[in-house]
């Protein structure tokens, strides 16, 4: 992966993310800073590969991100035979009553929603992990906020929520806060 040691965001939120039981988290790093890497690796921990469902998800806002993080997902999960990732995004046609079998669903908030809900692909009451990447754009944007609130709504109470991004502003945090994002 081209790293010795953990970065300070790293070296900071894996203790948490890992913790029995595992913690919520709120983090903001500059990007570049490993991010990402953290995350995924709090992801694969979770992962029961025996069970063949998804246990994790992960919400980006553009197909671009999921494809990125899905590459990250692949390269650090190589030595994990048993590990599978799907994207839950656009052009991603699956056939109707179809379940997913993999451990791990990245895509965007919408599609996501979609497989929850209406497809009824995924389901959100097995799900461990919640990621929010670019937490800020998931919640601050209209339609993302919106279909992120109702995916975390249909999660266990012990979902493991993780909201990561380089900014957060103000109005981000009055909206934890305030209740319109279950804060972690």
């Amino acid at each position: 992966m081209g790293f010795n040691r953990p970065s300070k965001i790293q070296e900071n939120a894996l203790p948490l993310m890992l913790a029995e039981p595992p913690q919520n988290l709120i983090a903001q790093s500059q990007s570049g800073t490993g991010k990402t890497a953290a995350f995924v690796l709090a992801m694969l921990s979770q992962v029961e590969p025996a069970n063949r469902y998804p246990q994790c998800l992960c919400l980006s806002p553009t197909y671009e991100l999921a494809l990125q993080t899905g590459k990250v997902i692949e390269q650090m999960g190589k030595f994990y035979p048993e590990l599978r990732l799907a994207y839950a995004v656009r052009g991603n046609k699956l056939e109707r009553g179809q379940k997913i079998s993999e451990q791990i669903v990245i895509g965007t908030p919408g599609t996501v929603l979609d497989w929850c809900s209406k497809l009824r692909f995924i389901d959100p009451k097995r799900i461990k992990v919640l990621v929010l990447d670019e937490a800020d754009v998931m919640i601050a944007t209209q339609g993302h906020q919106d279909h992120s609130i109702r995916i975390q709504r249909m999660l266990p109470k012990n979902c493991q929520m993780l909201l990561f991004s380089a900014t957060f502003e103000d109005s981000i945090g009055l909206m934890l806060c305030h209740g319109v994002w279950r804060p972690p």
